[in-house]
């Protein structure tokens, strides 16, 4: 998962700032899907695989939105 975090670090969605508050990506057995929480332990994010099977959608579990759409090599998965 290190290439895949470092990518959401970069796009803003996991973050780790100063004051000690910071977020982190989980397995979840649940939806079968990767997700994102952060430091209280809620699910912040969830991250899918995009309707064309290559790239990686994050959407917002508040708004069902996509806030990011991550292209990433087909060798990752």
């Amino acid at each position: 998962m290190g290439y895949l975090e470092d990518m959401l670090v970069r796009n803003g969605v996991i973050y780790r700032a100063p004051d000690g508050s910071y977020s982190y990506l989980e397995g979840s057995l649940v939806s079968n899907s990767l997700v994102v929480r952060n430091s209280s332990g809620w699910v912040t994010h969830r991250v899918e695989r995009a309707a064309n099977g290559v790239d990686v959608v994050v959407r917002s579990t508040s708004t069902g939105c996509v806030v990011a759409r991550l292209s990433v090599s087909s060798s990752l998965f």
